[in-house]
């Protein structure tokens, strides 16, 4: 009787320690989940390597028919009939709309019909630099106002040709020089990832446009070079273009490169643990937003400071 209730006592410490130990695991291992990684320390040095270099332009736009036409009626009046609706395909000479002139009962006039001044697809009107306003198609009883009656008359809507795309882009004047018409860039589509269209850039305005903080662009267009049915106007499209590249050259990363005195240095990381680095004047080539072709001064290999070392230097 006295040994069974040794057993049953030792049961319950052995019990109690292995959920303790549990416990204090589940503890430690919550912990460390809480706590957020070390991050990696930043290199201090980059070494010289060989290998290609290339320079890219890039910029992004927006998808938009290359020919369309905003339509608009000759006269004022009120929509009596709308016979189009958005995504409708036309043909030259369609009817679109009946607009009845006048503004009441006494003003009745002979009805005007609004024809397709174009062959393509019905869209949303959206007003040129003004994406802040909703774009829209005029509905059944508007009031509109005519192209005999004012220079801003009001647009019913848009047909569009969806056949051939084009990208609308806004360059600076820091950028725009890097691009000439004529020259050949990729295009690609957000909603369309790993899709590529070879497309041309067709239009480099010669003139700049200011904006409400006036800063200055230059409207750019790039057009498709094949039709995707997926592609839609509005979607956002990325454009790469090519503008230089070098083959199997020595370069470095811009990051080991300081401007002193109107040239540019690197500071070579000396061998031994006390050695001095030594400053060296270099000979650069061609530049990307990461790295750059170094013509003279350094070889493969050298391993350079990425900090402007605060000790005295060797002499170059």
């Amino acid at each position: 009787m006295e040994m069974s209730r040794i057993f049953t006592w030792r049961r319950v410490i052995v019990v109690a320690l292995l959920a303790l130990a549990a416990g204090g695991g589940y503890w430690i291992y919550k912990r460390r989940a809480k706590s957020p990684p070390k991050p990696e320390p930043a290199a201090d040095t980059v070494k010289v390597s060989r290998g290609d270099l290339s320079v890219h332009f890039t910029d992004s736009g927006e998808l938009a028919p290359k020919n369309y036409v905003d339509v608009a009626s000759k006269v004022s009046g009120r929509v009596t009939e709308l016979l189009v609706e958005e995504g409708r395909r036309v043909a030259k000479g369609d009817k679109l709309a009946i607009i009845q002139p006048g503004k009441t009962e006494a003003e009745r006039y002979v009805p005007f019909t609004l024809l397709s001044p174009m062959s393509g697809t019905v869209m949303r009107y959206q007003k040129q630099g003004s994406y802040q306003e909703e774009s829209r198609i005029a509905r059944l009883g508007d009031y509109v106002t005519g192209l005999m009656d004012s220079v801003t008359p009001t647009y019913l809507m848009t047909i569009g040709d969806l056949s051939s795309l084009l990208v609308k882009m806004k360059i600076s004047e820091m950028d725009v020089l890097k691009l000439k018409e004529g020259m050949s860039v990729a295009v690609t589509v957000d909603a369309m990832p790993g899709a590529s269209f070879p497309s041309r850039v067709t239009l480099v305005s010669p003139q700049a446009d200011k904006d409400s903080n006036n800063l200055k662009t230059f409207k750019v267009e790039v057009t498709l070079g094949n039709r995707d049915p997926r592609l839609k106007p509005g979607m956002t499209a990325r454009v790469d273009g090519l503008l230089d590249t070098r083959k199997n050259v020595l370069k470095i990363p811009l990051s080991g490169v300081f401007e002193e005195e109107g040239a540019e240095y690197a500071y070579i990381k000396g061998k031994d643990k006390d050695a001095k680095p030594a400053r060296v004047k270099l000979k650069l080539g061609l530049r990307s937003e990461t790295d750059v072709e170094v013509k003279g001064g350094l070889r493969v290999g050298d391993e350079l400071l990425t900090e402007k070392p605060a000790a005295e230097v060797k002499k170059p």
